[in-house]
């Protein structure tokens, strides 16, 4: 049986990713567009290898496909495609974040995961209206420099409504 990462119920997880008046949290970070994005650890039930992908007829270029993970069907989402970037590149190596959003289960696929990462001095970010700025909660810093926190239950219902015909 493949091994996990265990994050869900972390010590210290995020239950919201920013509110005014906070300073630090401890949050899920991952890679994507070359930049370093993270999101509330309480989302996260686990991160795996990314198993075969299904892809669906006529889906969104965002929404890769489906994968079997423990007898469930999990819909694979490239944040990448839906903010009108190229697709991440994946592999046999490819881990992915398995998050809960409501009643939705998806596989986050990026770069590169980092796993929970401590952010301090968030602060909201810059309006910028476009891409992936359209779902940023907060913008932070760690040990290891910028990190931009997404509001990851607004993503994933936007990629929801993107996904089923009007």
């Amino acid at each position: 049986m493949e091994s996990s990462d265990e994050v869900a119920g972390a010590p210290g997880a995020a239950s919201e990713p920013f509110r005014d008046g906070v300073a630090d949290a401890c949050l899920f970070g991952l890679r994507i567009m070359g930049g370093r994005y993270a999101f509330a650890a309480s989302l996260v039930m686990e991160v795996v290898r990314l198993g075969p992908i299904t892809r669906l007829p006529a889906a969104p270029s965002f929404l890769r496909g489906v994968f079997t993970h423990r007898g469930e069907v999990v819909p694979v989402l490239d944040i990448a495609s839906l903010v009108g970037k190229a697709p991440i590149v994946t592999g046999p190596s490819t881990r992915t974040a398995i998050v809960r959003s409501g009643p939705w289960h998806v596989a986050i696929v990026a770069d590169a995961v980092d796993g929970l990462v401590d952010v301090a001095n968030l602060e909201p970010p810059l309006a910028d209206g476009g891409g992936i700025s359209a779902f940023l909660a907060a913008v932070g810093r760690d040990s290891q420099g910028s990190i931009a926190v997404i509001d990851l239950p607004r993503l994933i219902e936007a990629a929801r409504k993107r996904s089923v015909p009007a």
